[in-house]
């Protein structure tokens, strides 16, 4: 697999773009700090989440881009909000987290629902293996994950060990840019963690590379990766919904 990655800068904000071999995928910042994300092959594309519409259009328009698929990590508004506008305009279908996990195909690569409760009851991560990719909402986002906002400790913490068990290598993709404030948490529950230290490093200098980490990269520098036991897990999730 080949992977490059750079920026480019439309209508002031900064899309970046991943390459795969054959395949793109772009990571398109929308509304305060959350992405959706574009996995393109030539000129087709499926869109990960709509939190809002009217980026997406630009960044399809620009590109040449056919959306074929829209897939839905979780119902929060903030990853939905922009869904019913790009269905009316682009006549695509959209797959709810709803829907039971499976296999499908998707521009041609493998892509796999796998359901993840926790942030919320009804989650859904998505897995494109021949890729080494996982765009998990909320599940994982960049060094943290999600509050409890409707699932249980329990649940987000299996949820968690089932990405544990992904390749290292597998890129995530969350839906939002907490970095900053997720390593600062971090630190202050393993004050010597070194790669935690590089990453919020990082950040100052190539904020993609920081936020866009490998799963290996998540489990050095993520607190909720690191703990062994669902009671572990809780008590960490209390201390950071009050950090």
């Amino acid at each position: 697999m080949c992977l490059r990655v750079f920026c480019a800068s439309i209508l002031g904000m900064h899309v970046t773009r991943f390459q795969f071999n054959e395949y793109e995928l772009l990571a398109v910042p929308v509304l305060h700090d959350n992405f959706v994300y574009l996995v393109c092959r030539g000129n087709e594309a499926v869109l990960i989440d709509a939190g809002e519409a009217k980026p997406v259009f630009k960044v399809l328009e620009e590109n040449d881009l056919r959306l074929q698929k829209l897939l839905i990590t979780h119902t929060h508004p903030d990853h939905i909000g922009g869904c019913q506008k790009i269905q009316d305009r682009l006549s695509v279908q959209s797959i709810s987290p709803a829907v039971e996990s499976g296999e499908f195909s998707m521009l041609g690569t493998v892509c796999r629902s796998i359901s993840t409760p926790g942030h919320v009851a009804v989650h859904k991560v998505y897995y494109f293996p021949e890729l080494n990719v996982l765009f998990a909402g909320d599940t994982i986002i960049n060094g943290g994950c999600g509050r409890l906002l409707g699932g249980t400790p329990k649940q987000f913490f299996d949820s968690l060990q089932l990405i544990k068990q992904l390749s290292d290598k597998t890129r995530i993709f969350g839906g939002h840019d907490y970095l900053v404030a997720n390593m600062e948490f971090a630190l202050s529950t393993e004050p010597d963690n070194e790669d935690a230290k590089a990453r919020l490093n990082l950040y100052r200098t190539d904020p993609s590379a920081a936020i866009f980490a490998t799963l290996g990269e998540e489990k050095k520098t993520n607190p909720f990766l690191r703990v062994a036991t669902a009671e572990k897990f809780a008590a960490l999730r209390r201390r950071k919904d009050c950090f």
